[in-house]
């Protein structure tokens, strides 16, 4: 799910064979044409940077039904959900907490009005005590369900529309939902007290070096883990951004 690097580059040659050249033709160092390339810009949506600094974007919201499980504070979750309405899904937010999403609904308007509060405006984000029955309708545009309702809930069913992502937002790791984390396409955790990252390494059979990572995670850092992933972040947020959501942090 994460977006691949760019490329490597090719030097040009002049031409061997003896014919008319319709242009002028030169050779240089990989490493110049990378200097002189355009940049690759990340696909999906942009998450942070890796300990490189490079950027690290995922294909959040995919042709084929997809369920993402989130283990950290309601920044991350909100963070999330701001991004991926910029990128043009719709989101809608199931949550027992409207007020905490209160923010998240006004900039994810697309007139961009803070003062839109009536029902009927055009909102990239929805924020709903219960799963509105308009998400069923096949052949929609791109979603992204949001279900934030707290650490024991088991969340929605698995979606069977493609182009729909179900988020679950989880506060904490506790046994009761471990296999819904388990089943999921792509996990992002952000520091777990020390039994949680115990639960986590034996969970999905983590190195005993991840799931030290994972206690020890600063506010600003996550970990990505999927199929055959594992990726370290650390989240990067803009002054707009930092203005609605506030500074990053761990907790709610």
């Amino acid at each position: 799910m994460t977006t691949p690097g760019p490329p490597g580059s090719v030097g040009r040659t002049a031409p061997t064979r003896a014919e008319p050249e319709l242009a002028p033709t030169f050779s240089v160092s990989p490493a110049l044409l990378d200097a002189l390339g355009p940049p690759v810009r990340p696909a999906g949506v942009l998450l942070g940077a890796d300990p490189d600094g490079e950027p690290v974007a995922v294909s959040l919201v995919r042709p084929e039904p997809t369920r993402v499980v989130l283990l950290g504070g309601l920044y991350l979750a909100r963070q999330v959900t701001l991004r991926a309405v910029a990128t043009g899904t719709r989101a809608v937010v199931v949550t027992g907490r409207p007020p905490a999403w209160e923010a998240v609904r006004r900039a994810g308007a697309h007139d961009g009005d803070d003062e839109g509060d009536d029902e009927g405006d055009d909102e990239g984000v929805r924020v709903v005590g219960e799963p509105p029955p308009d998400l069923a309708v096949p052949d929609g545009p791109p979603l992204l369900l949001v279900h934030d309702r707290g650490a024991t809930a088991r969340g929605p069913s698995p979606s069977r529309r493609s182009w729909q992502t179900t988020l679950v937002v989880l506060p904490s790791l506790v046994p009761a939902v471990s296999d819904l984390a388990d089943d999921a396409d792509l996990v992002l955790l952000q520091r777990l007290p020390p039994h949680e990252a115990e639960l986590a390494g034996r969970l999905w059979r983590l190195t005993p070096a991840m799931t030290e990572t994972l206690r020890t995670l600063p506010d600003r850092g996550a970990v990505l883990l999927g199929r055959n992933l594992w990726r370290r972040v650390d989240l990067v947020t803009g002054p707009r951004e930092s203005a609605i959501l506030g500074p990053v942090r761990r907790g709610d």
